[in-house]
């Protein structure tokens, strides 16, 4: 098969850059109110019956982090998670789960989220004279409508780590005060969670989003209703990474530790390639103009000191085959020489 090119990428590139830096800018705003999320929880009003859901689902993480084993009333998988650096050097990370659906009684779930440091002692126990109460690098309580297939998507937003992530999920309760005949359905998954550190002097990038579109976000709509929403506008992330031919495949994704040039602005080539997983093995199918990022392209506004760099690729799959492939993202920094390779997998379906 010869080699062959996507035309029509250079024309689309300042569109692709205004609209990855237009994100940047939004995701400093998410992870700003992601900062303030922990303190503004405090301010909540809650009913009676809420706090008993939210002091049932405490006591129950409490004593899965205290090494008893987690109830399982309601079935809680993991699904996916991506990270993405906060303008303050921490790392903002949507994540999703999977809730058994048939398991919960009410259209609203009790939702509790935790992060705690690896290795952390065990919370000690409860009262009202207590000053050693355990303070989590993060903890979100929420009320949320569970989707049709059940996923959830939060957030939560960490310093760089290895932590213990706690997801404790309830039905809406009425019981307005708890008592030994209160036996509420709950479930807890535990995972175990490596935050990236993306501060470090090195060529690095987020993770690879897979996305089916990039739109502006509903009115009034935050990082609290779908954490994929980065300002005023929101990504889709692809389900499953499997695209039809009438599709356009979008990854987008931004790049740290760039050199910068004198205005500290960075000298990028982005080269894209795809490849097809056969039968035979891996062939080369074809490949994009070399994308060029640096002062020409990047909004003049743009301040390197305060985002990262926005990468991101948007392909028309008309041409692709259906089957498996790889795309290929090879970055290349100019100043430094250095060069970084990601790999992104996905699938052209009828």
């Amino acid at each position: 098969m010869k080699k062959k090119e996507i035309g029509g990428m250079k024309k689309k590139m300042r569109g692709i850059v205004a609209l990855g830096a237009a994100l940047t800018i939004g995701l400093g705003s998410s992870a700003v109110m992601a900062q303030k999320a922990t303190d503004a929880k405090k301010e909540v009003k809650r009913t009676k019956a809420e706090q008993v859901d939210i002091d049932t689902l405490v006591t129950v993480v409490d004593s899965v982090a205290a090494g008893q084993a987690a109830p399982s009333d309601i079935a809680v998988t993991w699904d996916n998670s991506h990270f993405f650096r906060a303008p303050d050097g921490s790392t903002y990370v949507p994540f999703s789960v999977v809730v058994d659906k048939s398991k919960v009684a009410t259209p609203t779930a009790a939702l509790y989220v935790r992060v705690a440091n690896k290795g952390a002692a065990a919370p000690p126990a409860k009262g009202k004279d207590n000053k050693n109460a355990p303070v989590h690098p993060w903890e979100k309580f929420d009320f949320a409508t569970v989707a049709a297939d059940g996923k959830v998507s939060r957030y939560i937003q960490v310093k760089p780590g290895d932590y213990d992530l706690f997801v404790a999920v309830k039905d809406k309760g009425t019981v307005e005060k708890a008592d030994k005949n209160y036996v509420p359905k709950v479930g807890v998954l535990k995972k175990d969670l490596t935050v990236p550190d993306y501060t470090k002097a090195e060529l690095g990038t987020s993770s690879m989003l897979l996305s089916t579109a990039i739109q502006p976000a509903a009115g009034g709509q935050t990082a609290d209703d779908d954490p994929y929403i980065f300002g005023q506008m929101q990504i889709v992330p692809s389900k499953d990474g499997k695209y039809k031919k009438t599709d356009t495949l979008s990854v987008v994704y931004w790049v740290y530790g760039a050199t910068g040039d004198p205005t500290g602005k960075p000298d990028l080539t982005i080269e894209n390639s795809f490849n097809q997983k056969t039968a035979e093995g891996e062939k080369f199918f074809n490949k994009t103009n070399p994308q060029t990022i640096n002062a020409s392209v990047l909004p003049p506004t743009f301040d390197p000191t305060k985002f990262p760099v926005p990468g991101g690729i948007e392909v028309p799959l008309q041409s692709f085959p259906e089957g498996d492939y790889r795309l290929e993202i090879k970055i290349t920094d100019k100043l430094s020489s250095k060069v970084l390779t990601q790999n992104v997998n996905f699938t052209v379906i009828p």
